[in-house]
């Protein structure tokens, strides 16, 4: 039987999409947002505080050729593959994030230091989860993960190779914006050994301990072109290009980078903990994905789909990071990073999460919980770093995530807790207006606010706290026209007042009258969906931002973001579930497809990818509501195992031309509605959908 982590794709998302159509339902949403994955191959593990991969300086990974963009085509950075080297950290399918890693650039070289600068050919890249491997002209350049360290193997085709560090690197290519790079504070290197250096700098506003050792190596240190015999080097102001480079007899140089926020002992107990051989961390590392994979085990004979389902499960449990036990911006113990954003992750990644793997849901919340306590306030991103970009997009995503994770049992989540989190955000500056006249500046944030306020309620043992949630959450009104859509008086985030427009939130019902009732809302949704409607031309060439801004589609953007990815089952509340299973078929069939450019969008640490792995299962998230809707499986079987020890067996059963649901049940029992709850599933059992 073959491992299923052989049919993950590291690649997958990684270059321009193809997931362009002139016919089918596919051809009738319209794509807003960038036409890439912005996935990286770079080896790291489920969740991992490392990762270490291919340093080119793209947008926005740090991988790649692309240039820095948004929407349209995507202008090139590199015209082929290239390198200077292999950096550590990186975010994964996001945007303009404001921060973006890629620390201590690897380069191995001959001759002078300087020569860790230069680009140069990137070839025969492969990869597995938890590992990756390229030539970088002649050098083969080997990378694993141990724990939270990054082994490197470089074999060179003659003696006299080096291998430098570049310890100055803070973010992308010189050539994009100040912006896009950051200005590492008060950096130091010491060599501790002849064959281990630590290094200590501000990075971001946090304060990162690094612990390089190269096994069999000798340490020089270097300030600009300038390699010194110095023990320890305080690079001065100007000097931009600082690090260690590493000496060594033969051929064949291994390398172990770690990083601490706590201390420098910290960063070498991470480096040097568990010592493995490059092989045993490789193997520990497939082992370790294995086990993860394990989680959902789907059964079809389309073995296309099972590399699309498990590329995009792979693709879904790279973020958020477990950063347990270190210290960013005062949390302590309980640390999560890689919420960038919750705006992408909290309706479909945070939940399977907490339904599938135990571990890490419970560090999630408790993560999340820490940073209101420690902060006073749940930002819409947090990482390593200072800055808290987004804001944007979202209100109240934490308190809705806890409320998930309070439904699915989640250890941490309490009512108590979530009451006290809930308070905090009501507290902030910016809820004013809404407390005041029920009104943000944005109306999606009203809807945010209203469902995080009623699904709070719902928890809350706090009498006086439970009557003004349930009378905030009435505000929802407030965001809606006279016409049955949000209103245009409001400007929407990646989208227009349509994209927002059947967002399912607590009172389905009043909010469908409003539309004029299920007939007049179902059909709103099929102009949406483009039922009936003729296909759209897509915009692809580079530059295209302002005409897509102009177009007054106001259609479905079709998996290529986040916005309205929970829209299609807005079709339970119209009586037309048939009509969801035709765009779940899309979704499955067409919208994502595979290798480089099957991702419809950007990945947005995994919040595309999450939302693939519900859609082919049949089930999907109603976010802080404690609730699932049921859409279609597409495959014959899935096996689920649940956080708490017990199994959930989704499985078809087939009749007729297998395109529709005819009735689903539960344990035996038929279930209503088209909806189950987070407790039901718990319990575990059997889901079986009757096609027809």
């Amino acid at each position: 039987m073959k491992q299923l982590s052989s049919y993950a794709d590291v690649f997958y998302g990684n270059g321009e999409t193809d997931r362009f159509f002139e016919d089918g339902l596919a051809s009738k949403w319209f794509y807003i947002k960038a036409l890439c994955g912005n996935t990286h191959p770079h080896a790291t593990l489920p969740f991992g505080r490392m990762s270490v991969g291919a340093y080119s300086g793209a947008y926005p990974t740090g991988y790649g050729t692309h240039w820095v963009n948004s929407c349209g085509g995507i202008k090139k950075l590199h015209e082929a593959q290239v390198a200077r080297g292999f950096s550590h950290l990186h975010q994964t399918g996001t945007g303009g994030i404001r921060y973006y890693y890629n620390y201590a650039i690897a380069s191995p070289i001959y001759g002078a230091v300087a020569n860790a600068l230069e680009f140069r050919p990137l070839t025969k890249e492969q990869g597995a989860p938890g590992y990756y491997e390229a030539m970088l002209e002649d050098i083969r350049c080997r990378l694993t993960v141990d724990g939270g360290a990054a082994l490197h193997q470089y074999i060179f085709p003659k003696e006299g190779g080096r291998v430098a560090i570049d310890f100055s690197n803070d973010g992308l290519s010189k050539e994009f914006r100040p912006r896009f790079r950051g200005i590492i504070g008060e950096p130091k290197i010491e060599r501790i050994a002849a064959d281990e250096v630590l290094f200590s700098g501000i990075f971001s506003g946090v304060r990162l301990y690094f612990c390089v050792k190269a096994e069999g190596g000798k340490a020089t240190l270097f300030c600009g072109e300038q390699e010194s015999e110095k023990a320890m080097l305080k690079p001065a102001e100007g000097c931009d290009f600082y690090g260690t480079i590493f000496d060594f007899e033969g051929k064949e140089l291994l390398l172990r980078v770690g990083y601490s926020t706590l201390s420098a002992e910290e960063a070498r107990k991470v480096a040097l903990g568990n010592e493995l051989s490059f092989e045993q961390a490789k193997t520990r590392a497939e082992e370790i994905w294995n086990e993860h994979f394990s989680a959902i085990r789907i059964e079809t004979e389309n073995e296309e789909l099972k590399e699309k389902f498990y590329s995009n499960l792979y693709h879904s449990l790279l973020k958020p990071a477990d950063l347990q036990g270190e210290s960013v911006l005062g949390l302590k113990g309980d640390v999560v990073g890689g919420f960038a954003t919750l705006w992408d992750q909290y309706k479909t990644l945070l939940p399977l999460i907490y339904l599938c793997y135990a571990d890490m849901g419970e560090k999630v919340a408790k993560g999340i919980i820490n940073i209101s306590e420690t902060l006073g306030k749940i930002p819409c991103s947090f990482g390593i770093t200072d800055i808290f970009p987004c804001e944007e997009q979202a209100k109240m995503l934490g308190i809705l995530s806890l409320c998930d994770a309070y439904h699915l049992d989640v250890s941490g989540a309490d009512a108590a807790t979530i009451s006290e989190c809930t308070k905090r955000e009501l507290a902030r500056d910016d809820f004013e207006p809404f407390l005041k006249d029920g009104r943000f500046e944005r109306y999606t944030h009203i809807l945010d606010a209203a469902d995080g306020c009623f699904y709070a309620a719902q928890i809350t043992k706090d009498p006086e706290l439970k009557q003004q949630l349930t009378a905030l959450s009435k505000n929802w009104r407030n965001a809606y026209g006279e016409d049955g859509l949000l209103s245009d008086a409001s400007e929407y985030y990646e989208g227009d007042r349509y994209t927002y427009s059947f967002r399912i939130h607590n009172e389905m019902e009043q909010r469908i009258a409003l539309a004029g009732g299920k007939e007049a809302f179902g059909q709103l949704l099929d102009d949406f969906f483009g039922f009936g409607k003729e296909s759209l031309k897509p915009l692809t060439h580079i530059g295209a931002g302002k005409e897509i801004e102009a177009t007054t589609y106001h259609r479905f953007e079709g998996f290529n973001n986040e916005c309205d990815m929970d829209a299609p089952y807005a079709y339970i509340y119209a009586d037309r579930h048939d009509r969801l299973c035709e765009i779940l078929r899309e979704c499955v069939s067409r919208s994502f497809g595979l290798g480089k450019g099957g991702l419809p969008g950007n990945n947005d640490s995994g919040g595309l990818s999450s939302a693939l792995v519900w859609n082919v299962i049949g089930l999907f998230p109603l976010s802080g509501s404690g609730k699932f809707l049921l859409g279609m499986p597409q495959v014959d079987k899935a096996t689920l195992n649940l956080h708490n020890g017990k199994t959930l067996t989704i499985r078809t059963e087939k009749g007729g031309e297998n395109r529709y649901v005819d009735r689903i049940e539960f344990n035996g029992k038929t279930v209503e509605g088209y909806q189950i709850s987070a407790k039901e599933l718990l319990s575990g059992g059997e889901l079986v959908f009757y096609l027809k």
